[in-house]
């Protein structure tokens, strides 16, 4: 992280606010660990292979030049698609029937 952009906290150990770094815990844990780093290891575009990116929000921004959606591993782990949407298909139905009853009845 560059200097311009230094995180502090308290330290309870030394009683008094202290860089990140210095922090002294019982417990690995520290202002730092709760953000998502932009820094990656080299990845290559699967779109341009020549472009060598460890910059998160780089390689998306190229994505998104290019009008590509980055779906991650969604459908390694099994999403499906079409089972979303006829889950919701019967949740407005089921709504729409609800409603429709208490008009009428109503």
């Amino acid at each position: 992280m560059s200097d311009k952009h230094k995180l502090y906290q308290w330290c309870h150990v030394q009683q008094k606010v202290v860089p990140v770094e210095e922090v002294m815990v019982r417990v690995h844990a520290n202002a730092r660990h709760m953000f998502i780093q932009d820094e990656m290891p080299p990845t290559r575009n699967p779109l341009n292979p020549k472009e060598i990116y460890t910059s998160k929000s780089k390689l998306r921004a190229a994505y998104k030049a290019a009008g590509v959606i980055e779906v991650g591993d969604a459908y390694e782990r099994g999403y499906d698609p079409e089972k979303e949407s006829a889950g919701r298909e019967r949740e407005v139905i089921s709504k729409f029937m609800t409603n429709l009853r208490e008009r009428v009845n109503g």
